[in-house]
C-alpha cells in the first residue's frame, strides 16, 4: 500500500478528504481556506507526522499527528500563528453562529494554550518524562474503505513513532463502533472517554511502543 508523507502539492486533495469524512468535526466549520493554512502549516512544523495514501495515483486516506506534540505545536504557533490566525478570523466574519460557537467554547482554552507556549519557549526547561505522540486524524475515502489504507496508514505512524524514539501513541476518535473495532483489531488499548469543551465525546486510545 503506498504511504508516503503528504507534500505541498498533496494539500488541496486532503483538505477535500478532511471535509469529505469529518463534515461534523469542529474544524471543519473553518473552512476550505483555513484548512489549506492549517494542513500547511501542520506539515512545515517539525516534530510532525503527515502522510497519505494512493489507490491509483489519487490520495484516498490521510493521517495527522506528532512524534513531538509540544515541539511541534510551538513550531506551528511560531512560523504560521499570524497565518492560521488570518484564516480563522475570515472564517468567523463570514459565520457568526462558528464566532459566537467559538469564542463560547474555545477562546479561553486557546488563550491558555498559547499563554502556556510563551512561557515555555522563556521558561526553564520542561523536566524529561516519557515521551508521547498523537494522531490526530485518521482520513479514508468512504469509496476506498476495505482496501487496508487505513491499516497502512496507522502501522506508518507507529513505525515513525518508533523511529523518533517516542514511547506511545494516542489518538482520540468519535464513539463509534466501527472506529473502536479498527483499533482494537490494530492492538491499541482504550483508555476511556473524554469529551471537549463544547461537549463532544471522544474515545481516548494509547499504542505502547516499548
Amino acid at each position: 500500500m503506498p504511504v508516503r508523507e503528504m507534500t505541498d502539492a498533496d494539500v488541496p486533495a486532503a483538505v477535500s478528504l478532511h471535509l469529505a469524512v469529518l463534515p461534523m468535526e469542529f474544524l471543519s466549520r473553518f473552512g476550505e481556506r483555513f484548512l489549506r493554512t492549517y494542513y500547511r502549516a501542520w506539515r512545515r512544523a517539525p516534530g510532525g507526522l503527515v502522510l497519505v495514501a494512493e489507490v491509483d495515483g489519487r490520495v484516498r486516506g490521510a493521517l495527522l499527528g506528532a512524534t513531538s506534540p509540544g515541539v511541534h505545536t510551538r513550531a506551528m504557533v511560531r512560523q504560521d500563528g499570524w497565518r492560521l490566525a488570518r484564516d480563522l478570523l475570515i472564517a468567523m466574519a463570514g459565520d457568526r453562529a462558528l464566532a459566537r460557537d467559538l469564542l463560547v467554547t474555545r477562546a479561553r482554552r486557546y488563550a491558555g494554550g498559547l499563554y502556556r507556549l510563551a512561557r515555555r519557549r522563556s521558561g526553564p526547561p520542561v523536566a524529561a518524562g516519557p515521551v508521547v505522540g498523537e494522531v490526530t486524524h485518521v482520513l479514508v475515502d468512504t469509496a476506498a474503505q476495505g482496501k487496508g489504507l487505513g491499516r497502512a496508514l496507522v502501522e506508518a505512524a507507529i513505525a515513525a513513532g518508533r523511529e523518533a524514539g517516542d514511547d506511545a501513541l494516542v489518538l482520540v476518535t468519535p464513539p463509534d463502533l466501527a472506529a473502536q473495532h479498527f483499533y482494537d483489531r490494530l492492538g491499541w488499548r482504550r483508555e476511556g472517554e473524554m469529551a471537549s469543551r463544547s461537549g463532544e465525546v471522544f474515545l481516548r486510545y494509547r499504542y505502547d511502543l516499548r
